[in-house]
C-alpha cells in the first residue's frame, strides 16, 4: 500500500495536467472485506475500515474526493457462504426469507449489507457522499459447493432485478453502477 496513493496521484495528476482531469478518473478497486463491522457490533452501520489499513485508506479517499473520482469495491457475495456452513445460505441471494435489522433498517441480503458497511465505513473518514462503483460482483459457477449453474442464476437475477428497480441500498438510495465479473470461473493455478 505504500506505493499506491504515489501512484494513483501521479496517473490522475498526469491526466489533470493533459487536460483531461474532468472526464477521466483514476481510482482504486478495494476488497469489501477491508471495511467491516467489529465483532462485538458486526452490523453495517458500525461499519469501519481494518484498522490495519484505515490510516492510508483515508489518504486515498481524500485524494479520490479532491478530484471528485469514485470509490471503487469490489463485492462477492458468495464469499459469505465459501467454507462457511453456518452463514444463511439465502441471505447471499436476493429472495430472502433471513435479515437483519441494523437501527430499525432492514438488511435483507448481503449485498446491500456489505456495500452499506462501506458507506459507513466512508462517513467515519468523512466523505460518506463520494460516489462508489462496484468494480466487481459476480457468481462463480465452479470451485466450491455453492458455486455453480443453479445458484450463478439465482444470484444475477436477483442482482439485475434489483439494479432495474433503481432502489439501491438502504443507505444510499438510486441507482448503483456495477460491473460483473465472474461470468466465467478462473483458474487458481497458473
Amino acid at each position: 500500500m505504500d506505493v499506491t496513493l504515489p501512484a494513483l496521484q501521479n496517473v490522475q495528476n498526469a491526466l489533470n495536467a493533459a487536460g483531461l482531469g474532468d472526464k477521466v478518473k483514476a481510482t482504486i478497486p478495494f476488497n469489501a472485506e477491508k471495511d467491516n463491522s467489529p465483532a462485538s457490533n458486526p452490523v453495517p452501520l458500525a461499519g469501519t475500515f481494518c484498522s490495519d489499513i484505515s490510516g492510508i485508506v483515508t489518504l486515498i479517499v481524500d485524494f479520490l474526493a479532491q478530484n471528485n473520482a469514485p470509490f471503487t469495491v469490489n463485492i462477492y457475495p458468495f464469499l459469505s457462504l465459501y467454507g462457511n456452513d453456518n452463514f444463511p445460505f439465502d441471505y447471499a441471494f436476493f429472495d430472502w426469507t433471513t435479515s437483519l435489522i441494523n437501527n430499525g433498517i432492514l438488511y435483507t441480503n448481503v449485498f446491500d449489507a456489505n456495500f452499506d458497511t462501506l458507506v459507513s465505513a466512508l462517513n467515519v473518514v468523512g466523505h460518506g457522499d463520494i460516489t462508489i462503483i462496484v468494480g466487481e460482483i459476480g457468481w462463480p459457477t465452479d470451485g466450491d459447493k455453492n458455486t455453480n449453474l443453479n445458484n450463478a442464476y439465482m444470484f444475477y437475477n436477483g442482482l439485475l432485478t434489483k439494479l432495474a428497480a433503481n432502489v439501491g441500498t438502504p443507505l444510499r438510495h438510486g441507482n448503483i453502477e456495477p460491473y460483473l465479473f465472474d461470468l466465467i470461473d478462473e483458474d487458481a493455478e497458473c
